[in-house]
């Protein structure tokens, strides 16, 4: 039955590590010629530590979007396990800061020595499984950890999401919520008067099956009987690795009921 195919795209996931903001544009970070995605912010530590609020572009070219709140992305390289500070573009990548200006003598052979960063970081590169709008909350195909200690390399480690599957790329979407909409038997439910909701939260298993109803919610018995009827018919949930471990979030599906909704979804039938 292919509409179990689609009801893969459909689910809200209610968890601490996919919460709803904004998906932040990421610095990079370039190892043996490599360009992943890294999901740290050495420069903002730098800044923070030396009290540095100068502008870095000027302000035809500054600006920010929710999408990258500190107005620049930064790149980085590692050259025989160091780490260094390459470039630091605007947002729109037409502008580059000027490093000198800003480092003065830690500016040298045209990158800065990252000596003041000691943290443990993750980089990723590969296809993009998952995204939640959420800052810096992706899950992508290959995940690295890096372990710095005043900018020195100490140690790496991979972790391997590829056996992600039935991921969704953008959860809640609106769009998504009129395929939802077409597997209600709407013809089996009473004439609806005053519209309502339902919901379903549940655990997956690894293969992307129902594993545990965890809480049906709603105002209306009817309603959230309908809401399990479809939760159970679903085949293919989203199965979601995250540094090569199984993640098991609460999957929350919601149904919205309607005269109108009824009305149409009646007459298409």
């Amino acid at each position: 039955m292919k509409y179990y195919t689609i009801l893969a795209f459909l689910f809200l996931i209610s968890n601490s590590s996919f919460t709803h903001a904004t998906e932040q544009e990421p610095d990079r970070l370039i190892i043996k010629g490599d360009t992943m995605l890294l999901h740290a912010l050495p420069f903002d530590e730098w800044r923070n530590l030396n009290n540095y609020d100068k502008p870095l572009f000027p302000d035809s070219l500054a600006g920010f979007s929710t999408g990258c709140w500190r107005g620049y992305v930064a790149y980085w390289e590692i050259i025989d396990d160091q780490l260094y500070l390459t470039n630091i573009y605007n947002e729109m990548k037409n502008a580059k800061a000027n490093l000198h200006v800003i480092f003065g003598k830690k500016f040298k052979n045209g990158r800065v020595k990252a000596d003041w960063f000691s943290d443990t970081v993750t980089a990723f590169r590969g296809k993009l499984l998952y995204s939640d709008h959420a800052v810096f909350s992706s899950v992508f195909e290959h995940e690295y950890e890096y372990v710095f200690d005043n900018g020195i390399l100490h140690s790496t480690a991979y972790f391997d999401n590829s056996m992600s599957k039935n991921t969704p790329m953008y959860m809640g979407d609106p769009l998504l919520y009129k395929h939802i909409d077409t597997l209600i038997n709407w013809s089996a439910l009473p004439t609806i008067e005053k519209s309502g909701h339902a919901g379903v939260y549940l655990l997956a298993n690894e293969k992307g099956q129902l594993d545990t109803i965890l809480h049906v919610y709603g105002k209306s018995e009817i309603f959230r009987e309908e809401a399990l009827r479809v939760a159970k018919l679903i085949t293919r949930f989203p199965v979601i690795y995250r540094r090569g471990k199984l993640q098991k979030p609460d999957i929350r599906l919601e149904f919205f009921f309607s005269a109108e909704k009824q009305k149409k979804y009646r007459k298409e039938k």
